[in-house]
């Protein structure tokens, strides 16, 4: 292998930024050695096992036992998403239990009801809670009268769920951003209870006809925050936003209530910091350990201190040395007697002039049709072309619903790749070879340039993941970015990776294709003209994708509404909006690996191959848990 001095550079320059990955990640998740993090598999009484990581401070011992927070993340997430919760609370020296509900990422599917059975009190299951909590009684660290439980969306109701079974065990509840708690013939709450709703929370929105504070009005919450369940339901007072309420239980004992409205969206909740504030603050003035110094009142949680955002830009830098790797990977390979023959010369230019008016059809043509398709393709998960395509899906979650908007899209790519080929490919020898079919120089078909491409795609996605394969060993966990998502893929879902793999052939292929109308990849080789390429590829593939996202942001940041237009709200487009961000985070990197390679190659298929595979990897890194592989 010809390794260049620019290689060499770039290598130095990854070994540092995994470093400081390391470095921020470990060091912030352990409040730089003062609390000790593991990672820890237990089994359920059905032999699931369930995924769970441990914050014990070192301050919580034996002689001096620490309150305990059992925390779990919302529908189809992982743990690592109430990673900041953990490591701000373990820093104020509380221990820290958080896990992947059953049947989520790398919790086992529940083979039986010991998780999934609705309990007797709660009328929901518990999804893994009852698994921790035994592990948590083992625990001679832990003070067990002060044990909170907390839980964002889908999560809050399964730590509801777990409050209500276990009300001698359970201290306070914290629910972010879920309001409903399975039967409400619940008449007993015998602990302490806040319940927190962001004020631009997207699922409160759709729910309450945007008004988020009329949720915490509904009979159900009125009734627990005043623990009247006799009174005619129109009796019971209405509940103030951030005023704190003192009731007394069935048990005699007096429990408080208190709901805050933070600035935040749903699926934020993690990475705004008014919300991890408001959970922070909701916690040490109940349990009385832990407050900031200046803190006396929920309005001065503004000066509460914050550190993750140090871990999250850890989260960041490993990501960026992941796909740098794999850049650099294949910058090397292609200079490897084993794969310098992936080289093709290089084909006629067939593309429509540069700034012909052609030209700029097409162009508009291709950063407008994934963001016109958007709402169609999501919409087509069940039912494509008048289909059932819902017995296909290997893993539950919004994955799918980006795989039928990819094959959505790739019906429209095909159209303006037919247009171009008939109106002007065609016309001035536009064939299989000047499209990037090319498979030798010499013969019409080589299959084993086909191979060699495929095993070139296996190493170069491969080398990032293994960075990243070494990045968790160390951390014991994965990326969780706001909604962007990526960790190790579990030998059960080997499969799945192998049919998302296949699934979303249709959009890089005819993406690739439809480039051609543009001549992506007919800029002259240079890095100016590489550079071009990829960057222009880019903004026209994910371009869009990230303005409609942007623009939803600012709907609900800003206006605390998902207007009036049905195009959000209706079919729960809002959950598929606002998690545009992980599908153009992987599609712009996929996208440009494609362009590269393809440009470095002069051929589609080392690039195609090394697009679906870390699309495979994506995909089934940001899913649930695979439905049908055990």
């Amino acid at each position: 292998m010809k390794f260049s001095k620019t290689h060499g550079i770039f290598a130095g320059i990854l070994i540092v930024l995994f470093v400081l990955s390391l470095t921020l990640v470990i060091g912030t998740d352990s409040n730089w050695g003062k609390t000790e993090v593991s990672h820890m598999v237990l089994v359920s009484p059905d032999g699931d096992e369930i995924n769970t990581m441990l914050y014990k401070p070192n301050t919580a011992t034996a002689e001096h036992p620490a309150p305990c927070a059992m925390i779990t993340h919302g529908g189809n997430d992982m743990l690592e998403q109430m990673g900041t919760y953990a490591l701000e609370l373990s820093r104020r020296g509380y221990v820290v239990m958080t896990w992947d509900y059953s049947g989520c990422h790398n919790s086992d599917i529940p083979t039986g009801g010991a998780e999934t059975t609705p309990g007797a009190v709660s009328g929901l299951p518990t999804m893994g809670a009852e698994t921790v909590w035994n592990t948590v009684k083992s625990f001679n660290f832990v003070d067990f009268d002060k044990i909170i439980t907390m839980g964002h969306s889908m999560g809050g109701q399964y730590t509801m769920a777990f409050a209500l079974n276990h009300q001698e065990d359970v201290f306070l509840q914290v629910n972010l951003g879920m309001n409903n708690y399975g039967s409400t013939e619940n008449q007993v709450h015998n602990f302490h209870f806040s319940n927190i709703l962001g004020v631009a929370d997207e699922s409160a929105l759709a729910r309450s006809e945007n008004n988020v504070a009329s949720l915490f009005q509904n009979e159900q919450m009125r009734r627990i925050f005043f623990a009247d369940y006799t009174s005619e339901a129109d009796a019971v007072p209405s509940v103030e936003i951030n005023k704190t309420y003192t009731v007394t239980g069935t048990d005699g004992r007096t429990y408080n209530r208190t709901a805050y409205m933070p600035e935040s969206c749903h699926a934020y909740y993690l990475v705004t910091n008014d919300a991890i504030r408001t959970v922070l603050y909701t916690i040490t003035s109940q349990v009385g350990i832990g407050m900031d110094s200046g803190v006396s009142s929920f309005a001065d949680r503004g000066n509460i201190s914050l550190i993750w955002q140090w871990k999250d830009l850890g989260f960041l830098l490993i990501f960026l040395t992941t796909v740098l790797a794999m850049f650099l990977t294949a910058s090397a390979l292609l200079e490897t007697k084993a794969f310098s023959g992936l080289h093709l010369q290089k084909a006629q230019y067939i593309s429509f002039p540069r700034r012909s008016r052609q030209w700029y059809v097409s162009l508009f043509l291709l950063a407008v049709v994934p963001v016109a398709l958007f709402r169609a393709g999501i919409l087509s998960a069940q039912k494509f072309l008048g289909v059932n395509i819902s017995g296909l899906w290997l893993l539950s979650g919004t994955n799918n619903s980006y795989i039928s908007w990819q094959w959505t899209v790739s019906i429209g790519m095909l159209v303006i790749f037919l247009g171009f080929h008939f109106l002007w490919g065609k016309k001035n020898g536009g064939n299989l070879r000047t499209y990037g079919f090319a498979t030798s120089d010499e013969k019409a078909f080589d299959i084993g340039y086909i191979v060699r491409a495929l095993f070139f795609g296996l190493a170069t996605v491969g080398s990032g993941y293994l960075v990243f394969l070494l990045f968790s060993a160390y951390t014991q966990q994965g990326i969780h970015i706001a909604t962007f998502m990526l960790s190790a893929v579990k030998p059960n879902r080997t499969f799945c990776v192998i049919m998302y793999f296949l699934f979303q052939i249709p959009y890089f292929l005819t993406s690739s294709l439809a480039f051609k109308s543009i001549g992506l990849t007919d800029t002259d080789d240079s890095r100016k003209g590489l550079s071009k390429a990829i960057g222009l590829g880019s903004a026209i593939s994910v371009g869009g994708l990230f303005l409609l996202w942007l623009v939803f942001i600012l709907i609900l940041m800003i206006g605390h509404t998902l207007t009036g237009a049905a195009y959000f709200a209706k079919d729960r487009m809002y959950i598929y909006t606002i998690a545009i961000l992980p599908l153009a985070i992987g599609m712009l990197v996929a996208n440009a690996l494609n362009l590269y390679i393809g440009k470095k190659t002069n051929s589609i298929w080392s690039g195609l191959f090394t697009a679906l595979l870390w699309g495979a990897w994506i995909i089934v890194s940001c899913g649930g848990i695979s439905k049908y592989i055990y």
